[in-house]
């Protein structure tokens, strides 16, 4: 006979007080034990309640976490129902393997299912992304499941109003269903759309116009060449931002992560973070003066004193939210660095990498050298991304055109 219990996880979430719960599955005591989506507290814990009462009333949510554990529970109830009709085995892993089972004619659940394979390579960055995309259809469907077979033109079309109607941009709608696209290709792979038309044929995603900001060689100048105090936090934004430049404007998630162990025989050599592919660069004079003042170091530090290198980054949530803080916190420093050069533009962490982009492409006619050199994994990356900055080659060419007038 099957019994059920919750119990706190053993170990807390990192940088908090708070437990996992947890529901355990005993049969003939063997145990298996599914997470539920709720942290608490020990001291919000009845570990003997009666009626399933696990959570305390002290907890200010303690009626929507009981009635989610009584859910919960009833599930796996079900499961046992559901084996016995089909006279199959029943165990605590059976149990599980009904209760965890994907209902892959649901949108949703497929969206999840690879929610947890994305969990599992710790992609903490898509993992929110879907995250968000399913909490979206939700909302839109009412907690309503959604099927495959209701993805149709019409439908994609009133999501993106609702998502506008919600307050995002074109652009930030338009990235959600580029989201749901990339979740049907996966189930078209799968052979779970076989039977239905693509409805993302015939349907266009709209962006509002963007302007990859740069800087021209000049501005890059009085950029390097702005006088700071040494040592200082803004001397080394300062000096971050260059050596991304002159290393092909590599991303600041890499920028901050760099050790010493990257530099290897005057190269750059490093995983890029956003796409996990191996990058190597020869590094020039100027990013070697830019090393010169932090190093060398022992191979596992890091060299732009950004990072901790007593604090433990192996969660990947942790990571994440670090890495994000610190892109924030580089980006107000570059403000004030382009306001003291008297560069009139809203420069990021970005902007080296666009700048080396613009400028190296207006010195080379080598698209293909010039994919390599930024990383990407295809030509047509590379030149979707100069496309942003053509118009500067059109007004180029009509003032070659007509400059005699």
């Amino acid at each position: 006979m099957a019994s059920y219990n919750i119990e706190l996880n053993s170990k807390p979430i990192k940088g908090s007080n708070e437990y996992k719960l947890l529901l355990r599955v005993t049969v003939n005591r063997k145990h298996t034990r599914l997470k539920l989506d709720h942290a608490i507290q020990t001291k919000h814990f009845n570990p003997s309640p009666k009626q399933n009462k696990y959570v305390r009333s002290s907890h200010p949510k303690h009626a929507t976490i009981n009635g989610d554990i009584d859910d919960i529970i009833q599930s796996a109830k079900e499961a046992v129902k559901a084996l016995k009709n089909e006279k199959k085995f029943i165990s605590a892993d059976t149990i599980k393997q009904r209760m965890t089972q994907v209902d892959y004619s649901s949108v949703i659940e497929f969206a999840k299912s690879v929610i947890k394979t994305m969990e599992q390579k710790n992609q903490v960055g898509s993992v929110k992304k879907y995250n968000t995309l399913v909490g979206r259809l939700e909302e839109y469907k009412k907690s309503k499941d959604l099927y495959f077979i209701e993805l149709t033109h019409s439908f994609l079309e009133k999501f993106f109003d609702f998502l506008r109607s919600k307050g995002n941009s074109d652009t930030t709608a338009s990235k959600y269903l580029e989201t749901l696209r990339t979740i049907y290709n996966r189930a078209t792979v799968e052979g779970l759309t076989d039977q239905l038309p693509n409805p993302f044929l015939n349907f266009k995603t709209k962006r509002d116009p963007v302007n990859k900001e740069r800087l021209n060689e000049a501005e890059v100048k009085a950029f390097e060449e702005l006088d700071l105090p040494k040592d200082s936090l803004i001397w080394h934004v300062q000096n971050a931002f260059m050596f991304s430049f002159y290393c092909a404007g590599i991303r600041a998630s890499d920028i901050l992560q760099l050790k010493w162990k990257n530099i290897v025989d005057g190269r750059l050599v490093y995983q890029m973070h956003k796409t996990s592919r191996f990058h190597s660069l020869k590094l020039h004079q100027k990013p070697i003066k830019i090393l010169d003042h932090y190093g060398p170091g022992n191979p596992d530090e890091f060299i732009f004193p950004f990072l901790g290198n007593d604090v433990d980054y192996d969660d990947p949530t942790f990571r994440y939210n670090q890495l994000n803080a610190k892109t924030s916190l580089l980006n107000k420093y570059l403000g004030l660095i382009a306001e003291k050069a008297e560069i009139n533009k809203k420069i990021s962490t970005h902007t080296a990498r666009h700048s080396f982009a613009d400028i190296a492409r207006q010195k080379t006619d080598n698209i293909y050298n010039l994919s390599k050199t930024l990383g990407h994994s295809s030509i047509k990356i590379t030149e979707a991304y100069l496309s942003r900055f053509d118009v500067d080659a059109v007004d180029d060419t009509m003032d070659r055109m007509f400059k005699s007038e």
